[in-house]
Order: structure tokens, then sequence, then C-alpha cells
């Protein structure tokens, strides 16, 4: 009797026990419940942030824009706006909460259809986490499952931290501190109340919710927060009142990043040469301190729009051209400005970097620096007369001319380079020779293709924008040359070094010889073809550029600490109309862009070295 009674218990115990234990393994193998220990090693795709000289993010890149951040740098307002719009009970439930079930499965059967859900905080992350967004009773069970499991694992603080880094919040924001840069330009530790409530209202419908594109239906939202928040008793009365009366200051919508598309993609190629794979880039979180300034792009922005504005008036009928502009610091190589053109949306080409055009006369200083240094001297005398050369194989006659065809005789080497005079620059070549101006060059780290004809001299080999002007920063700086710097330094997000920028120079010339360039590059803007910007209060240098056929048209020019270089033309590389000479065309975008940006730096002359030049 007493073993019957004792199998009896056991049948009536172990049999339900094994039958739970094996539908519970079927269960968990059928919803195929992942380990929540998996979190602990979760790193999500994080954006690359850019930020400019003075520390403001300017631009992220990403394939999900989300830049981690830990729930100490998110304000308790912030926490608590989506706790009550999304889970007012987060703080006291398991991971699912009963009474908002049963509260939804009433609505929903009032109103004869699901409306209404029930998914806590945890249930959303585990969601996000480890499933599909695909309804079905599966799904949900696997999602309650997964939620608990998550519970028993981390703190609510841990849970809300992974939950509000990873919530997609519009306009390609994942998390709060992307989406604080998206929508109010601020880290998410400096949102205010109100802010927070705008944010947390974006959980319903991110995309139609944009205040972008729908600013009242995100307000009405905010407006829901903020009372949901108020009832909750997370806020005070006269908070909740203070909130819903103050208007929120959106960001300009992607202001930055369409000033500065093409410096975006500099940086991206020279991102490039600093991590393994490419696709690095857009999914390890770098941050990356550049050296643009959004202050001077902002200046010659305005230069190139009232050049084109002047040209427009000189060309009623006329198509606007495309401009290129760099801006360098002399002593530093840092690249502070790199526009390709008018405008980066309509056309993302990079003509300062990409395109190669015709320099004109803006090439001579490098004959003239290559003179200079086989011990010519400004006051050497050249012969500045007509010419002709005929090529002994096809019996053609090259004769090139002056400007306006006006020819001044015996000239110093000083005069016709001021004044731009082809001819004599032609025979200075001729004596200096092709193979020195063209090593000259590359020494100058000048990539083009050069062929070894007088034509040189007129500038017909073509240069990219930003090489002939950092070509230029060498001279500016006593002949040694510097690359242009757009990367200072790359960090992770976990504040680790990965590159810290240090100086490359490469001595080219003698700083007496750069120095006696530069002093008769003084008088081109004095008294020579750049007069128009010998009325600036500044010790500058430089030289106009203008092709034969008025397609190209140049400026360079720079002093003591700043560069800035401006091509305009078409891409199609047809005239510009008329006689549009680069004193005309690109001269008064640089008077414009230097006559604001100069005045952050000191008024200096140009460092004259102690041995004195002499051939």
């Amino acid at each position: 009797m007493y073993s019957r009674v004792i199998k009896l218990a056991v049948f009536f115990i172990l049999v339900p026990a094994l039958f739970g234990v094996s539908f519970g393994y079927a269960l968990v193998n059928y919803l195929e419940i992942p380990d929540v220990k998996q979190l602990e090693t979760y790193r999500p795709k994080s954006t690359t942030r850019l930020y400019a000289d003075d520390g403001t993010l300017y631009a992220e890149l990403y394939v999900e824009k989300r830049i981690p951040i830990s729930i100490t740098e998110m304000p308790r307002h912030l926490r608590l706006a989506f706790v009550a719009i999304e889970d007012v009970r987060f703080y006291s439930h398991f991971g699912i909460d009963a009474r908002g079930i049963g509260r939804a499965i009433y609505k929903n059967i009032l109103r004869k259809g699901i409306t209404e859900g029930a998914s806590t905080i945890t249930q959303q992350l585990a969601r996000n986490l480890y499933l599909t967004p695909q309804k079905s009773l599966k799904r949900k069970a696997e999602e309650a499952i997964l939620a608990i499991q998550i519970e028993r694992t981390y703190s609510k603080e841990e849970i809300l931290n992974m939950y509000l880094n990873l919530i997609y919040l519009g306009e390609g924001a994942y998390g709060v501190e992307a989406a604080a840069y998206t929508y109010f330009h601020k880290h998410a530790k400096e949102l205010t109340l109100e802010e927070s409530a705008m944010l947390a209202a974006m959980t319903k419908a991110p995309s139609r919710l944009s205040p972008y594109k729908n600013i009242a239906k995100t307000m009405e939202r905010k407006n829901i927060v903020l009372q949901k928040m108020y009832e909750a008793g997370f806020i005070s009365k006269k908070e909740y009142a203070n909130a819903m009366n103050t208007t929120l200051a959106l960001a300009p919508f992607k202001a930055y990043e369409k000033k500065t598309g093409y410096y975006i993609e500099y940086v991206k190629q020279a991102l490039e040469e600093h991590v393994e794979n490419p696709q690095e880039i857009y999914t390890t979180g770098l941050n990356l301190k550049t050296t643009v300034s959004l202050k001077m792009t902002d200046y010659a922005y305005g230069a190139i729009e009232k050049g084109m504005q002047a040209y427009q008036k000189r060309h009623p009928n006329a198509i606007l051209p495309e401009v290129a502009l760099v801006v360098m610091e002399v002593k530093t190589g840092e690249l502070k400005v790199l526009i390709g053109g008018r405008d980066f949306s309509v056309s993302p080409y990079n003509r300062a970097v990409q395109a190669k055009r015709q320099p004109g006369s803006s090439f001579k200083p490098i004959i003239y620096l290559a003179a200079l240094e086989q011990g010519y001297t400004p006051d050497t005398m050249l012969r500045d007369a007509p010419i002709s050369f005929t090529n002994p194989y096809t019996h053609a006659v090259w004769s090139p001319k002056n400007y306006k065809n006006e020819y001044h005789g015996d000239v110093t080497m000083r005069k016709a380079l001021e004044l731009s005079l082809n001819t004599a620059t032609v025979r200075l070549l001729e004596k200096v020779g092709l193979e020195n101006v063209i090593d000259m060059a590359k020494q100058l780290h000048i990539s083009s293709k050069f062929e070894p004809n007088l034509s040189l001299s007129l500038g017909t080999t073509e240069i990219a924008p930003i090489e002939l002007a950092t070509a230029y920063v060498a001279f500016a700086r006593g002949g040694t040359y510097i690359p242009p710097v757009a990367i200072k330094t790359i960090t992770t997000i976990e504040g680790e070094e990965r590159y810290n920028q240090e100086p490359l120079e490469e001595p080219v010339v003698l700083p007496e010889v750069a120095y006696a360039l530069v002093d008769i590059m003084k008088g081109v803007i004095q008294r020579g073809t750049a007069r128009g910007a010998s009325k600036m209060p500044y010790y500058l240098a430089g030289k106009t550029g203008t092709t034969d056929d008025f397609r190209d048209a140049w400026f360079i020019g720079f002093s003591p600490n700043l560069l800035c270089a401006v091509w305009v033309g078409y891409d199609k590389k047809t005239n510009l109309g008329g006689k549009e000479s680069g004193g005309t065309a690109a001269l008064p975008i640089w008077i414009d862009f230097m006559s604001k940006a100069l005045q952050h730096y000191p008024n200096e002359d140009f460092n004259q070295p102690k041995t004195e030049y002499s051939p």
C-alpha cells in the first residue's frame, strides 16, 4: 500500500514535471530564444563624427546615425519623457506589464480591432535587438520571454540606457544623442524639458512626425508627452505649464552638411588611409577633429554669390559658371575651406580636387622660382617683344602674344611677372630649361603630366586647384612644402587615439629664394594685374591666371598667414564670355573673402631671411 502511494505520487509529480520540462524545452527551441548575455558584447553600428576647428560638430558619416552615450549623460527629464509615453510602469514591472496588457485587450475589444499595444520598453528592446518586426503570436511569445530574461540579467538603468541608444527617432537618427544633434544641434545632456518631450514624441511614427515634415503634428504629440509626464508625477505643474508655453527652436536642417559637402568628401577619402576597411568609416564611431572653418566657409560662399551676381550683370543671358575655392593656413598647412562648386547638392563633383584645368599665367611663378634658384634676380633683364618658333618636323609656327598685343621691350624679371608678360616669360623658360621647371613643379608635388614644350610658360598643362594652391603655400612659407592638413586627430568613441597629425615639411628652395619670388609677387598686387586688391590694408602677394581662350580665370593670393585660391570656369571648357580674365572673374571673389578672413589673423609682413638673396 505504502509502495503504491509512492508510485502514484511519483506519477502525479514527476510525470507532469518531466512533461513540463519537455514542453518548456520544446517551446524554447521552437521560439529560438537567444542568450541575452550577448548584450554585454553587443556593439551597435556607430556614427563617425566630424568636428570643425572650433569644436563644432558639423557632419556625421554613418550607415545608421547613432552616437552611443552613457545614461549619466542623459538628463533625468529626457529619460522620464520616454518612460511616460512608452512605459509609465517601467520601474515597477518585471519585463511585461500585466495591467497594460489587460487595458490594451479591453480597448481593442471595445474598438473591434487592434488599435493599442502593450509592449514595455524592455519588450521593445528585445524586439529591436533580436526579433523581426513581423507581428505574430510566436514573436510576441519570444518577445515576452526575452523581456523577462533581460530584466533578470540587467538593471533598469542598463535596460533604459540600451533602449535610448538604439531607438529610431527620424531623419536617420538612432538614439537620443544623434537625435539631439539632428533636431537641435546640441548634445543630449543639454536638452531642455520641452526638447526632450519632442524627441520622446517621435517614437510613435518617427518618419511621419519629423518636425521638418509636419511641425503641427510633432508639437501636438510633444504636448501629449508633457501631459503624461505631469500625470505620472514626473514633473511639477509649473514645469508642465512652462514647457507647454515654450517655443522650440529647431536647428536648420542639414545646414552644415550643405556648405561643407565638398570638404566632407575630401575628408572621407583622406580617412580611408587610416582604416583597414573603408566600411569602418561608417560603423565604428570615430571622432575626427578636422581643420575646416565654418565661419570662413560662410565667408567663401558669400563671396562666391556676390561674384556670380556681378558676372550675371556682365552677362545677363549666360548660364553661371562654376567656382572652386581653396583656403589654407600658410604656417600650418591646415585646409580651412574647400569648395568644389557653387552648390554641392546640385553637383557633388569636386572641381577643387578632381578637375584639372589650365592655370594660365598662374603657373608662371613656378618658372620664376626655378630661375631665381639658378641665380637670376628680380632685376635680371628679359626681352619682351614678338617671338615665333617653328616646329622642325611639322613646320608649324607658334607665336605667343601678350595680352592686348602690347610689348614693353627690355624689362626686369620683376616687371615681367607683375604684368604677366608672355613673350618675356617664354624667353625666360627657354633659358632656365624645360626640364628644370618641370622638376620644380614635381618638387612642389604637382602630379600633372608635363609635356616638355615652351607653351608651358602660358600654363597649358592642366593642374588641380588644390595642388597649385599648395605650391603657392610653399612660396609663402619660405620655400618649404607642406601637404594640406584636413584631419588633425582621430579617436574612437572610447577615447583611444588612432591618429595624431604631425607636420610633414619638405624643403624645396632656400628661404631667400622663396622670399625673392614673394617680393616680386607682392608687386603683382601693388602695381600689376591684381591692382584691384592693392587698397586692402594687408601685406599680400599673388598671381592672376587667364587662359588664351578665356575658358579659365584664376587668382591665387596670400598673406603671411592665409592663402586663398579661386578658379572660375565651365565644366565643358567653354569661353567665359567676352574677356573674362582672372582679374575680372576670380579676383573680386578673392578680395571679398580675404577682406573678412584676414581680420582673424595678425597683420604682419612676410619674414625676410637673415641672409639676403644674392645669386
